[in-house]
């Protein structure tokens, strides 16, 4: 029976669920997937038709990067590209499940090691609307599992998270940095969850706007 702690954030995700994923992965068409709201958006697409200079992904897929507008848009009011719905699925389509599979919940993964960050490990990087949302809707199930095995002991011991070393991306991947401070396991599963929430809700819109420009 799942704790206190797993019953507060297992609440959340029935919100998150309800109401903004169940929008999100419900007859997701390809058009939807790739579909750039404005020129120039960030979107995934075969590596030889990719102009981005540092696409995340090692595979003939890869998600559009600029490390450099990337870096420009942090703390300094310049805006980073809009990005497509396929985009944002390779950014949090595999996370949830990921998270599951960490050495809390029983897998054999760390947090410290950069598993569940698609900028340090790689992500699948999706090409069909499907294939997608099938990744999402499995490892949010997975998620929800190991949340209502855990017992509030599991949830508030204390683990490092990933840091970012202040380097280029190299391969497709940013560099991992020394383990993070030491915070407990219910603040990065409720990190993860708001992770899903915003940018679920950003597919949402996009898709309210793929509709209307119908």
């Amino acid at each position: 029976m799942a704790g206190k702690r797993a019953g507060t954030l297992l609440a959340l995700m029935e919100r998150i669920e309800t109401f903004t994923l169940n929008r999100v992965w419900t007859e997701l068409s390809d058009d939807e997937f790739f579909w750039e709201p404005v020129a120039g958006a960030w979107g995934v697409r075969r590596r030889i038709e990719c102009t981005t200079p540092c696409p995340f992904g090692d595979g003939d897929w890869v998600a559009d990067f600029d490390n450099d507008v990337a870096l420009r848009a942090m703390g300094t009011g310049n805006v980073e590209p809009m990005t497509t719905i396929g985009w944002l699925l390779w950014h949090i389509g595999s996370q949830p499940g990921r998270v599951a599979d960490i050495d809390i919940f029983g897998g054999g993964l760390t947090l410290a090691s950069g598993w569940t960050s698609p900028y340090l490990t790689h992500h699948p990087v999706f090409s069909r609307a499907p294939d997608a949302t099938a990744s999402l809707r499995a490892g949010w199930n997975a998620f929800r599992s190991a949340l209502e095995a855990a017992d509030d002991v599991q949830l508030e011991l204390r683990t490092p998270g990933y840091t970012y070393k202040a380097e280029p991306p190299r391969a497709g991947l940013l560099a991992l940095g020394p383990p993070g401070p030491e915070r407990p396991v219910f603040l990065y599963v409720a990190a993860t969850l708001n992770e899903i929430s915003h940018h679920g809700a950003q597919m949402c819109a996009l898709r309210d706007l793929y509709r209307w420009t119908r």
